[in-house]
């Protein structure tokens, strides 16, 4: 069960900022009002003028028959500039793409109030969590929610993403703890069970579990189309299908994302490559035991994961 919301942002005078507020912003503003029941200010800052548009147009309840007032608005403000935004807010979340992070901290770090917590939502922390360190010390700490879809910005944006979903926090040391504790009860107002980790051990289990996953699919789908496509195209299955979806991903946040944790990501591949060449010398070998072997430990390692719970949106 959810917790409640930390007692800072209880009040109707709270302040929530989130910079970027595409699918995972703008599900985060949804599920705010929705799920945590925020009923302070949320502030949206982005560049762009036509979903700025389309954000501030937004509401978060449907106004039921009868009914005359208007619908309540998803956001209080939404701008362009961070000075504006960010004076007397709680918390900042940053939902941006990993390489526009370093100048949103660095812009951050000469406007923010001094009680202000700061968190992004990265997928890869290494360099991040470094320079939110350095710039915010105990205030900042990362997160990560593990969730995600293939749909791109705030009008794929959804309350419910996080519900059942977990959510990692990165601490750099113990100092951070009063911040951790903020950001766990904040994550688990949104619906989700929340881990921690260092940004390390976060980077090279991620580089595993979601970031090798990502380039393989993507791979994979480039392989068919470099084939004979035009035969190949009437015959996607449903396991063509579920495997390729996250090849449907915006493609340069995802290049970002495997630059970013190339190092860890390589050493994966690496061994990675060592499984398909047992199995490629077993297919040249008729060996169908060592092939059934590697099957047979396929299915095993996945009934051994706790996948969150597929939820009706």
């Amino acid at each position: 069960m959810s917790e409640a919301l930390p007692a800072a942002l209880a009040s109707p005078a709270a302040r929530v900022v989130i910079i970027g507020p595409g699918l995972m912003g703008g599900s985060l503003a949804k599920a705010l009002r929705t799920v945590a029941g925020f009923a302070g200010r949320i502030h949206a800052v982005i560049k762009s003028v036509d979903e700025r548009a389309a954000v501030q147009k937004a509401t978060y309840t449907e106004k039921r028959p009868g009914q005359k007032s208007k619908r309540p608005k998803l956001v209080d403000a939404c701008s362009s500039e961070l000075g504006p935004a960010v004076d007397g807010a709680d918390l900042v979340l940053v939902a941006t793409p990993p390489q526009t992070i370093p100048e949103i901290f660095r812009a951050l770090a000469e406007q923010l109030p001094p009680q202000t917590i700061v968190t992004e939502i990265a997928s890869v922390k290494g360099d991040i969590a470094a320079l939110g360190n350095a710039l915010f010390g105990h205030r900042y700490v990362g997160s990560h929610p593990l969730v995600g879809s293939e749909q791109q910005g705030f009008q794929a944006a959804k309350g419910s993403l996080f519900r059942g979903a977990r959510c990692v926090l990165t601490p750099m040391d113990k100092g951070d703890d009063q911040t951790l504790a903020f950001l766990r009860r904040f994550w688990s107002a949104l619906g989700c069970e929340v881990l921690e980790m260092s940004p390390e051990e976060h980077d090279a289990r991620l580089a595993k579990t979601s970031h090798l996953p990502h380039l393989l699919a993507y791979a994979y789908m480039a392989f068919l189309g470099e084939s004979d496509a035009a035969a190949l195209t009437s015959l996607g299955g449903g396991g063509l299908r579920d495997f390729s979806r996250i090849a449907a991903s915006d493609p340069v946040l995802w290049r970002e994302i495997l630059q970013e944790n190339r190092h860890y990501l390589h050493a994966g591949l690496s061994r990675f490559r060592a499984v398909l060449d047992d199995l490629d010398k077993a297919l040249l070998d008729d060996n169908p035991l060592v092939l059934e072997d590697i099957l047979v430990h396929g299915q095993a390692a996945r009934a051994q994961f706790q996948f969150p719970p597929l939820l009706k949106t």
